[in-house]
């Protein structure tokens, strides 16, 4: 049987679509954690400055590429002639422990969908049967759960700054469609509900459609309407619950992000960029992208730049009148849409390049310096010394299904889990990545899932070789073949 490196972050309510897609997370500071005493917790509920960049502006950087056949540090060149010249040394991944795994959280039914990490406190929104709102302290200890239906779907965004969190869950024939505020003191009781009076079941609820501002005032949520085909944009109090705007459209919203304090949302809308103001629904600027499916665009803390994929990777930033394109990178056959991500002062954009020529089986990860444009590499939390990314990964568990790595493109922290991760966070101060995931691989039908939190060590490990010279690799023995299952039908080829 084919080995699957399928890469996805699931958001329907069928957590085993087939198709490429990464999750990246952005976080804060350098890497400043110290080892720490393990805590166990097992449970059975378980951002213009300039043009767009010339591609002779980009120099020879290193990356990751994830083949089928495993995770490689790739040093390419890349010239205006060709763009991704052979030449250069591949490195197979090497699995090892990198991070400290504080505590792990397994569910025989519920899949960790989406997971929020503040400074306190790990949120994490599980989907299917078992679908509700939970919370981990960081310390272990143990926390509360809440959910409405029990079933169905939901998302879940956390302020990085603050004690608030927004949830958002849908049922499990996706009519009812609730949002809640909490802090990790509700104890299980919202702090505030409402109901919102339009569903789709074709769009149900995720940790994409909903957004909490870093400082804890603002959250805002986007649904659809599947009589009329609008979607409308809610923002709330976050203490409160009242509503402070709407805007409604006719383009459908796939996914919201807020600035530091909220007052701009970015509204990921199919291929448009719309950055609305909160407190009067005007638009701020628009732009359409390259392509449209499976999207989420991201916007740094103060609003001044923010980042679009597609079938190209395209970064805005405010030059003190309007928004520019800083950044246009693109590559032959490669879908920039399943992940984008800005690090919290737009000093750094990263994106994950899946192939859709080879049935989604491979990609690569890019690093940009937003001030200057060039390459960093291929692999934020707040100055982009720390990017992690969830993978499907292979039925064989080739690589680690979390990554993480520092600006230097130097392969810090892990997870392992049992099954495909669907997302990742990480602490604003970088020493904490949480993820969460399915029992098992996605392509294959099963429930149950995981939320596993690391600390990442104080010496990052491994770093890159500096010479051109390819690092041997022991050869394993012949794995068995798994036994065949039943698979879904394939996500589509995005459509321009």
């Amino acid at each position: 049987m084919k080995k699957k490196s399928t890469l996805q972050s699931a958001f329907f309510k069928i957590p085993v679509l087939a198709g490429l897609f990464v999750v990246l997370a952005a976080g804060f500071v350098a890497l400043v954690a110290a080892p720490n005493t393990l805590v166990g917790r097992d449970s059975q509920k378980s951002s213009a400055i300039s043009s767009a960049v010339h591609p002779a502006k980009l120099a020879a950087r290193t990356f990751f590429r994830i083949t089928p056949d495993g995770v490689l540090l790739d040093r390419k060149v890349l010239t205006p002639e060709k763009q991704s010249s052979t030449a250069g040394t591949l490195e197979r991944h090497v699995k090892g422990p990198l991070g400290n795994t504080l505590w792990v959280v397994d569910d025989q039914n519920a899949i960790a969908d989406g997971v929020a990490i503040d400074s306190n406190n790990v949120w994490g929104a599980w989907i299917l049967d078992g679908a509700r709102l939970s919370i981990y302290p960081i310390t272990g200890t143990p926390g509360w759960e809440f959910s409405s239906f029990n079933s169905g779907n939901s998302g879940v965004a956390a302020a990085k700054g603050a004690d608030r969190a927004g949830f958002m869950e849908s049922n499990a024939a996706g009519d009812d469609f609730q949002q809640h505020g909490f802090t990790s003191n509700s104890n299980g009781t919202p702090d505030w509900s409402f109901s919102y009076p339009v569903s789709d079941p074709n769009l149900p609820a995720s940790s994409r459609k909903v957004a909490t501002s870093r400082d804890g005032s603002t959250i805002a949520a986007v649904v659809s309407d599947s009589v009329t085909q609008d979607s409308t944009l809610y923002v709330f109090d976050a203490a409160t619950g009242a509503i402070r705007q709407t805007w409604t459209d006719t383009v459908r919203m796939d996914g919201v992000d807020l600035t530091d304090d909220g007052s701009i949302a970015l509204v990921t809308q199919d291929n448009v960029a719309t950055l609305i103001d909160t407190a009067t629904a005007n638009t701020v600027f628009s732009v359409a992208g390259s392509g449209a499916g499976s999207i989420y665009y991201r916007i740094s803390g103060d609003g001044r730049v923010f980042v679009v994929g597609g079938f190209s990777f395209d970064v805005y930033a405010f030059d003190g009148t309007t928004y520019t394109r800083v950044i246009h990178f693109s590559q032959a056959n490669s879908w920039f849409g399943g992940a984008c991500a800005v690090s919290h002062d737009g000093s750094t954009a990263g994106t994950f390049a899946g192939n859709f020529a080879d049935n989604w089986l491979s990609g690569v990860v890019y690093l940009f310096d937003v001030a200057s444009g060039n390459m960093l590499g291929a692999a934020s939390n707040d100055d982009g010394s720390v990017m992690a990314f969830a993978s499907w990964g292979t039925e064989f568990h080739d690589w680690p299904e979390v990554m993480v790595f520092n600006r230097n493109v130097e392969l810090i922290g892990q997870i392992d889990f049992p099954g495909s991760a669907f997302s990742v966070d990480v602490s604003s101060d970088g020493q904490y990545v949480v993820g969460g995931s399915k029992a098992v691989h996605a392509n294959q039908f099963g429930s149950g899932g995981r939320i596993e939190l690391i600390q990442l060590q104080a010496a990052p490990t491994p770093t890159p070789t500096s010479t051109a010279t390819a690092t041997p690799t022991a050869t394993s023995a012949p794995r068995s073949t798994p036994v065949p299952r039943p698979r879904p039908t394939p996500l589509p080829r995005p459509t321009p």
